[in-house]
């Protein structure tokens, strides 16, 4: 076999291999499992996503009465695009429930670009969530605004 044909070969695998991951990057905001809606962290998983889609009022629209008394909306929407989302990934790691209240912990895993190549760094982060006329909300009993956590 010649030299140029293993070369051609070559050169064909890695357009796969790089295809593959473009494909796999595209596609994997499509794979996230939506947890159930009525739930502590299917209210969680959908306000991270609305502030992942940069979606402000969808997600300003998960937070608690209480939370929402003391960060107007206009307040939320001029903060929450300062963080960024895009570049991490979350993944539930626990939920405590109490009877019309619970705390839900997820792992952030941002992945950060560094002078020597790609890095990631993780960090626990809870939510308050609050049962409010049948829906679960997020509540800050710290009152910031936003109440966003990167």
């Amino acid at each position: 076999m010649s030299r140029a044909w293993l070369i051609g070969v070559a050169v064909f695998v890695g357009g796969l291999v790089i295809a593959g991951v473009i494909v796999a990057v595209v596609t994997t905001r499509g794979d996230v499992d939506l947890l159930p809606a009525g739930t502590p962290e299917g209210t969680v998983q959908r306000y991270l996503l609305a502030l992942q889609d940069r979606d402000y009022r969808q997600a300003y629209g998960y937070l608690s009465e209480s939370t929402t008394r003391s960060c107007e909306l206009e307040d939320f929407l001029r903060f929450a695009s300062d963080g960024e989302l895009r570049d991490s990934q979350m993944t539930l790691e626990d939920t405590e429930r109490f009877d019309s209240s619970a705390i839900v912990t997820a792992r952030v895993t941002v992945f950060a670009p560094d002078i020597f190549g790609p890095s990631e760094y993780s960090y626990d982060r809870t939510f308050d969530v609050r049962l409010e006329q049948g829906q679960w909300r997020l509540d800050w009993p710290d009152f910031r605004c936003p109440p966003i956590y990167y």
